[in-house]
Parts: structure tokens; C-alpha cells; sequence
């Protein structure tokens, strides 16, 4: 709805009062809509229903999926056929996309609330009024996209769209006596982002400080003098008591000290030092004579005198006290080769 001349609110309202149907989707309170609808005690109020809870398939907080919204119980009774009645109050979910709240007094009725989920709680979101006396009827929604294509399949909007309609054109009737009609009036509160944005302190204005600073000092609260001291004096002559000058009084320790006892402390013991082992390489002790002299010969390349030595010393040969390592290896050769031919000769003796 754009903004209604008066002469359109005046025909609007001629049609209902004839008997004719209205059904108004809006959700701008600025128009002179509000003034139509004043006449049957609905009113559009501004601000948005959005919905505080997250469901699949509704991304944006402004498609609100209401599930319990329900106000009328729907017991839909067909005018044409009054036997067959359907009780749809506990199973229609329908989708309040880009929608707003009403505002419904008597003699109108509320249809659909924004239910426990949407945000502000439990408010009005589709009313209907239906004349007295004359066949007028009137529906009014929040949301101007409810039953358009992109919403009009999405869970129960069309059943709700078929209900609204059928009440419009006299297929159904809706009893109001068996809906709610308890709903709290909103409670307006103060925008506190905006006003926190216009703080306004008030400051005092104070008198201009003075030249001589000396002039805001107080001097006369309290004060140390002698002049008391002829009263207190004269006070002894009239109270008979002797005046003498105040002696000092010896203190004595009814506390006694405890008795001198020699400090004596626990010699303080070196701690012992960890006993020096030699390192040594237990598997060159362990290792057979054999093995020893291959692993000799895989470390030792191209320097035959020291592997000579180095065998002689897995041998148990002494090399001599030779300096040269070239002597020493020829008397580990000569030593060895005598131990063969001694065994040789044992050998050929027991034979």
C-alpha cells in the first residue's frame, strides 16, 4: 500500500460497511492505512518481526518460521456444508517473511501471533473484524509477502491462504469466543544506542580562584595554645588536691625473659664425592678372539705395522720395547710364528 488519499479511506470504508470483503497485506505504518483501519480497532505498528531461533532453509532473521502461532483454534466450519469442520490449530506452521506486528482492540479478533520463537514475543501478527449487523468482513496482515509466489508453498501458507480467503468471500466462518484475547500491550522502551550517542554532562560554573591563595585556608577549625593551662592549675585549688609536677614512672616487666641457652648447631658433613670408574668397553672383554681380529681387519686400511701391533695386543704378544712400530710388528711376527711352530712340534711329538 502507497500513502491512501482521504477519499480513498472514505470509499474503503463505504465498500466494508455495504457488505463488501477487504484484505490488507502491509507492513507501513506511515500511510493513512492506520486511519482506515482505526475504524475497526486494528492498528499496524512499526518495527519487524524476526525470528530468535536459527531453522534450516530460513538464512535471513526477517523470514521468520512460526510454528505455534496459532491464536484462532481454526475450527473451520463450512457454511455450505456445516457438518464438515477441520481442526488445523495444532499442525499449521506457516513463514511471516518481512512482516511487522499489529495492534488489535475489540471488535476485531486475532488470527495468527508471532508465537514463542519470534522476536517481540506472543504480538498480533494477523486480525480480522466481521460486521454485526451486515455481511462486511475484514482481514489484515503484518507482511505484504506472505502468500506471494516465493513463500505462498513454503510450509502451511497456503492452507492459511485458502482459510483467509474462504472467510472473505463467505465460505467459512470463524468463531472469535474460542481464540485468545490476552495479549499484553508492548512495553516501549528507551532507544539506549541513541541516547548513549547524546550525552549532555552538566557542569558547574565556579567562581574564579582568588590571588592571595592564603585567603581559602581555615585556621580557626583547631589550634594549639596555652591558654587553658591558669584554668587546669586553679582547678587543684578548688578540688583540694596537692600540685606537683608530673615524675616519671619506672616500668616494670611483669614478663620474665627466658633463660641464656649456648646455640649449638649440627656439623654441616662434606658430601662424598662419587668414586672414579674407569670407562671401559666391556664387549672388547666379552668378545671371542676371532671376531676381534675381523672387526681389526675391516678399521685398519693400508698401514700393516699397526695392524700387527693391534693383533698382537688381541694375541697377548708383546711387541718389545722397540721405539720403531716397524720393529715392534716384526717381534709380534716373530713371536707369533714361534708359538706355530712350537704347536707344530707338540702336535708331531703325540703323534
Amino acid at each position: 500500500f502507497g500513502k491512501l488519499e482521504s477519499s480513498s479511506v472514505a470509499i474503503l470504508k463505504d465498500f466494508v460497511d455495504r457488505g463488501g470483503s477487504v484484505a490488507i497485506f502491509s507492513t507501513n505504518p506511515e500511510s493513512n492505512l492506520n486511519h482506515f483501519l482505526s475504524f475497526y480497532g486494528i492498528r499496524i505498528e512499526e518495527g519487524s518481526v524476526v525470528r530468535a531461533v536459527y531453522h534450516e532453509g530460513f538464512n535471513h532473521p526477517k523470514h521468520a518460521l512460526i510454528q505455534n502461532g496459532i491464536v484462532q483454534p481454526f475450527d473451520v466450519k463450512d457454511e455450505q456444508h456445516p457438518h464438515n469442520a477441520e481442526d488445523t490449530s495444532t499442525s499449521i506452521a506457516f513463514v511471516y517473511p518481512n512482516g511487522t506486528t499489529l495492534s488489535v482492540e475489540s471488535p476485531s479478533f486475532t488470527l495468527l501471533s508471532s508465537g514463542s520463537v519470534g522476536y517481540p514475543v506472543d504480538c498480533p501478527v494477523a486480525a480480522a473484524w466481521e460486521a454485526t449487523a451486515g455481511s462486511g468482513r475484514l482481514i489484515v496482515v503484518g507482511s505484504a509477502d506472505i502468500f506471494a509466489d516465493e513463500w505462498l508453498e513454503r510450509e502451511d501458507n497456503s492452507k492459511i491462504c485458502d482459510i483467509f480467503f474462504n472467510f472473505l468471500l463467505h465460505q467459512v466462518t470463524i468463531d472469535p469466543s474460542l481464540g485468545r484475547c490476552d495479549f499484553e500491550a508492548k512495553e516501549c522502551v528507551p532507544d539506549i544506542a541513541s541516547l548513549s550517542n547524546l550525552i549532555k554532562p552538566c557542569l558547574q560554573d565556579i567562581e574564579p580562584l582568588p590571588q592571595d591563595y592564603t585567603t581559602l585556608l581555615c585556621d580557626d577549625q583547631f589550634g594549639l595554645t596555652m591558654d587553658h593551662i591558669p584554668k587546669v592549675i586553679g582547678l587543684y585549688k578548688t578540688l583540694n588536691v596537692p600540685y606537683e609536677p608530673l615524675s616519671l614512672i619506672e616500668p616494670h616487666f611483669n614478663c620474665p625473659h627466658p633463660p641464656l641457652r649456648m646455640a649449638t648447631h649440627a656439623p654441616r658433613m662434606p658430601t662424598p664425592l662419587t668414586p672414579e670408574l674407569e670407562l671401559m668397553d666391556l664387549e672388547d672383554c666379552f668378545t671371542d678372539i676371532r671376531t676381534r681380529l675381523v672387526r681389526l681387519a675391516d678399521k685398519v686400511d693400508d698401514d700393516l705395522a699397526h695392524y700387527v701391533q693391534e693383533a698382537g695386543w688381541i694375541l697377548e704378544v708383546d711387541g718389545g720395547c722397540h721405539d720403531d712400530d716397524e720393529e715392534k710388528a716384526k717381534h709380534v711376527l716373530h713371536a707369533v710364528a714361534k708359538m706355530i711352530l712350537q704347536s707344530q712340534m707338540h702336535s708331531n711329538e703325540s703323534r
